[in-house]
């Protein structure tokens, strides 16, 4: 953990529901939000924008609570219709939503999904989502997800796999560093504030992605390379954890 963020670092493994289980991965079974409060105000944006949020488990939860409390407009979306009613009615403006309706009615998506779920929510979802902005947060767990997460170990990074998944959507990678606890509380801290690695499919896309970033309270570090600059930020790399702007930039040679 750096020692410019001395919180301590607490990694919990969130994971949310999954929409349809592909056919070389088992089964994911749902499991429950756990909420971890949100530890520092966070300021209002100027330009708040149409969030939805599709997999409303820890990650999604989290992320879209802080999209909420930055001023966005933020619909919840879950495979379990109880759990996506369950984090509106926990996160003041909010609403619940079908999967389809959150992805018409937004701006910008997260995907707080399982990585194995990806092919089943590229079938379902992955017409409806060109053109859009999408929030990948996934990170391959073997365990978990099975063949696909294999076959993404095996490459430098997982950032152009998901795009395969998704001709023509605008992909943002980000929020994959780290665990949604650590997210909830460092968001808004005071400087030196936690860092967010970011990547995208394109220049106007990135720049987006580092003002979302920015507005929900954390400092983001932009990526340069598009998705295949991801691969200096995976989960089990040196960018991993709790580290400022300042030390990203270093770890990751920028």
């Amino acid at each position: 953990m750096s020692a410019h963020l001395h919180r301590r670092h607490v990694v919990i493994l969130g994971l949310a529901t999954l929409f349809a289980a592909p056919a070389f991965a088992q089964e994911i079974p749902a499991r429950p939000f756990i909420e971890v409060p949100v530890a520092h105000p966070i300021s209002k944006t100027k330009q708040p924008m149409k969030v939805g949020v599709v997999g409303a488990g820890n990650i999604g939860g989290t992320i879209g609570e802080l999209f909420a409390k930055a001023g966005h407009t933020v619909v919840f979306s879950d495979r379990d219709e109880a759990n996506a009613k369950a984090q509106a009615a926990r996160v003041p403006g909010t609403r619940a939503v079908s999967g389809m309706e959150a992805i018409a009615a937004s701006d910008v998506i997260v995907l707080g999904i399982p990585f194995g779920a990806w092919p089943a929510v590229a079938k379902q979802y992955g017409a409806a989502l060109k053109g859009k902005i999408v929030i990948d947060p996934t990170n391959p767990n073997p365990a978990r997800d099975g063949e696909l997460a294999k076959t993404a170990l095996t490459k430098p990074g997982t950032g152009e796999m998901v795009a395969e998944f998704l001709p023509g959507v605008r992909i943002i990678r980000a929020f994959n560093t780290s665990s949604y606890a650590n997210f909830a509380r460092e968001a808004g801290r005071p400087a030196p504030r936690m860092g967010i690695p970011v990547a995208a499919s394109d220049a106007a896309t990135l720049n987006i992605g580092v003002r979302l970033v920015n507005e929900i309270g954390f400092d983001a570090v932009p990526v340069p390379g598009g998705l295949h600059g991801s691969a200096k930020f995976e989960l089990r790399g040196p960018a991993n954890g709790l580290h400022t702007a300042a030390e990203l930039k270093t770890i990751m040679g920028l």
